[in-house]
């Protein structure tokens, strides 16, 4: 029997929520679809943020669709990076 299994990595990124948005890019915006990704559903935005810690920043990739809770997803490595 032969079964696939995806395996893939995933970098840096972040999910918001509508309110999040709002607050980093206006009232009522919306994200902008650059390309789909694996996960049916998912998708990378033209949109990008800047994660500020104590010692250091990085840029992040935002995915889409809105969550209802905003969610950053970086390494162990970047965070003792940024501190």
């Amino acid at each position: 029997m032969a079964n696939k299994v995806l395996v893939e990595t995933s970098a840096r990124h972040i999910h918001l929520s509508q309110s999040t948005i709002e607050t980093l890019f206006g009232a009522g915006h919306q994200l902008t679809k650059k390309k789909d990704l694996s996960q049916p559903g998912q998708f990378a935005c033209e949109e990008k943020v800047t994660i500020v810690g104590a010692k250091s920043q990085l840029k992040a990739s935002i995915l889409g669709p809105v969550r209802p809770d905003t969610q950053v997803e970086i390494s162990l490595t970047d965070a003792r990076a940024i501190g």
